[in-house]
């Protein structure tokens, strides 16, 4: 059930609610700034309108793996879906740029998701040789849970408040500028131009390549990727 109603005081979450892995923001800390804001609000009686988030900021909901491809030599599309059937009256909502928080076992790993529908979210997920949970996210099947809170981040973009925006990214890093990027391009009230640029060490490891070439067909998006190294028989 979706409950995230802010007229009602903020739930205390339990100790189970913890993953215990020093995961920042812990939901402890969530927890205590949104009960500061209900007391706030509270006194000044103000009414709170709130949307029907499926995504809780400390409460984990259980996604199900829809999809996952193999993008490159070390980077995954994973595709999240909520499929209990009390989502009905809720959609999933993620401003551009925020990230959410995914917890497997006793791991949890802080990720920005590419893309997301009502009820889907996308994540672009690197490989790490010593990474615990991009390791494990590698053996990942269609099926498994995994557990999402969220989203985190307080960028906010207001629409043509620039007339250029320049984004630098580095490997995996690309993918909060890329989601930020999208939004703005596929705003037809939209005037502003991007200007990704983006460094990967060779070829094989630029990610999204499909995604940027569909942006780049946009008149108001431009890319420029560099390598640092150049590949036999390239």
């Amino acid at each position: 059930m979706c409950t995230n109603n802010e007229d009602s005081r903020p739930v205390t979450p339990s100790e189970e609610d913890c993953c215990h892995s020093a995961c920042d923001p812990c939901i402890f800390d969530i927890h205590k700034k949104l009960l500061e804001e209900y007391e706030r609000r509270k006194k000044q009686s103000i009414k709170i309108q709130n949307k029907p988030n499926i995504l809780h900021l400390y409460l984990y909901r259980n996604f199900e793996v829809f999809n996952v491809q193999e993008l490159s030599e070390c980077y995954i599309l994973l595709v999240l879906k909520y499929t209990e059937n009390n989502y009905k009256d809720c959609r999933i909502l993620i401003d551009p740029g925020q990230h959410l928080v995914l917890h497997v076992y006793d791991t949890a790993k802080p990720y920005t998701p590419i893309f997301f529908t009502n009820d889907s979210i996308e994540f672009l997920i690197r490989f790490y040789p010593n990474g615990k949970f991009s390791q494990y996210l590698k053996t990942v099947k269609v099926g498994d849970i995994i557990r999402v809170r969220g989203p985190y981040g307080n960028f906010k973009y207001e629409t043509n408040s620039f007339q250029t925006i320049v984004m630098f990214s580095m490997g995996s890093g690309i993918t909060p500028v890329y989601s930020i990027a999208k939004s703005i391009i596929d705003d037809e009230l939209e005037e502003t131009k991007i200007h990704l640029i983006g460094g990967f060490k060779n070829i094989s490891q630029i990610p999204l390549k499909r995604e940027l070439q569909t942006l780049s067909d946009y008149w108001n998006f431009h890319c420029t990727l560099y390598i640092s190294q150049i590949e036999i028989g390239t």
